[in-house]
């Protein structure tokens, strides 16, 4: 009887433990490679970043042991807010979409609509996480990969539009557009 308590108490033990782990987690990327290997600085379970977005703001706040820390954005790869990856380019914030080829982010901007503004989702990418971020459209990915012949023809062959680019294949889970690539890739590999 007292084995069986002890193993119950345990597995209490371990579950808890195992759940404050998995709680949201928000801290800060130094650098690429701290964003590559999930390294948080500042790391907080609570949204203790403060992002300055309003009026443009070239900085960040982040709370750490009780004081406010101010970092530039532009000396800083990027955030995790809310088990979600966000990296600073020219002091704005996208939102990290997926990562495999070459990175798809996302962001939310107010646009002009028939009665004012509505929020949109708009699609950007970079080549890797030292290339600029630029909008995702048939024409800067085929500036960006001017040695990958048969992926630029497969884009401009699969793609009526720049909005498609971020066409979802959800049998697959994943983009076309990375399909596309990751084929090339294959392809490049295999020769």
């Amino acid at each position: 009887m007292k084995t069986s308590i002890k193993v119950l108490f345990t597995a209490i033990l371990i579950i808890q433990g195992l759940s404050l782990k998995a709680q949201n987690t928000t801290g800060v990327y130094l650098n690429e490679t701290d964003y590559k290997d999930h390294k948080l600085t500042y790391a907080s379970t609570t949204n203790a970043i403060q992002l300055n977005e309003f009026f443009g703001g070239s900085s960040i706040s982040v709370m750490s042991e009780g004081k406010k820390v101010n970092l530039n954005k532009n000396e800083i790869f990027g955030y995790r807010l809310a088990n979600q990856d966000y990296r600073f380019y020219n002091n704005v914030a996208y939102k990290v979409i997926d990562t495999v080829g070459f990175t798809i982010y996302s962001r939310e901007k107010l646009v002009q609509d028939t009665k004012g503004y509505k929020p949109a989702t708009q699609y950007f990418f970079s080549v890797n996480g030292k290339q600029a971020v630029k909008e995702l459209t048939i024409a800067n990915l085929s500036a960006s990969f001017p040695q990958a012949t048969d992926f630029r023809y497969s884009l401009h062959n699969n793609f009526r539009s720049d909005a498609d680019l971020i066409s979802y294949d959800h049998i697959a889970n994943q983009y076309k557009v990375k399909y596309l690539y990751l084929e090339h890739k294959r392809v490049m590999a295999s020769n």
